[in-house]
Parts: C-alpha cells; structure tokens; sequence
C-alpha cells in the first residue's frame, strides 16, 4: 500500500510543474519574438521622431509666414527664431535635443527631394543629420 500512495504522490508533483526543457522552449519562443519585434520598434521610435522634428520644422515655416504678413511691407527675411516667437509661442524643441535654424537660400541649397532651393527662398533645418531641411516653397509634408 506504501508504494501506491508513494507512487501516486510522484505522478501528482510531475503534473504541477513544468519541466526543464519546456521552459527553455518558452525563453527560446521569446527570445526569437523579441528578436523580431525589437528592430522594428527601434525603427517605428526613430521614424516618429524624425516626423516630429519635421512637423517642428514645419510650424517654424508657418511661424514665419505669419510674422511676414503681419509686418508686411517692411518684412525682411529674418535668422533668427527668436523674431518669431511671438506667432510661435515656444521654440519647438526637436525630439533628439538638435537645435533648428534659418537659412535664406542662395540658390545653391537643396531640399529633401532633390530639387534647388531658389534663391530667397526660406530653408527650416534641424543641426542633427538625418533629420533633413524644411523648405516651405518645395515641401509639401
């Protein structure tokens, strides 16, 4: 009677618990996820930062066709953000802390897309690299 009682009670641990190799087959299942899915949020992360920056970059060009229609006939194109800020609130800040400028075009710059800047024309851009320029005239985003 011993042996069955014994015998009964060893069936009745192995059934509670997982053994080994199933849990090594659960890490492993998890690691290849994780192998999977970390690159494409890594990727998702930098892609909607580099969107911010360029919405950023895009209501400092709004920013300015403001202050060029409030000051219309004695507008001269400005540098310097800080002309802007009444009509932008707050300095946007780029998401990776890049600092953004102004640049009048002088015909040698280019967008984005390829395509020369024209002369005069106002070019947005971020300091960091790949954030890329923002220039009102070409840029349709």
């Amino acid at each position: 009677m011993d042996k069955q009682v014994l015998s009964r009670s060893r069936r009745s641990c192995r059934t509670m618990g997982f053994t080994l190799i199933e849990l090594l087959i659960v890490v492993m299942v998890l690691a290849i996820l994780m192998a999977v899915a970390l690159p494409l949020y890594l990727g998702a992360v930098k892609s909607s930062e580099r969107t911010a920056c360029r919405a950023n970059m895009q209501t400092i060009a709004n920013a300015d066709q403001a202050y060029r229609a409030r000051n219309f006939p004695s507008y001269t194109y400005s540098t310097t953000l800080s002309d802007l800020n009444s009509d932008l609130g707050s300095t946007p800040l780029c998401p990776w802390t890049g600092a953004y400028s102004i640049v009048v075009s002088d015909g040698s710059q280019t967008a984005d897309n390829g395509q020369v800047v024209p002369t005069g024309g106002l070019i947005i851009q971020c300091s960091l690299t790949g954030h890329g320029v923002y220039s009102p005239s070409i840029d349709s985003e």
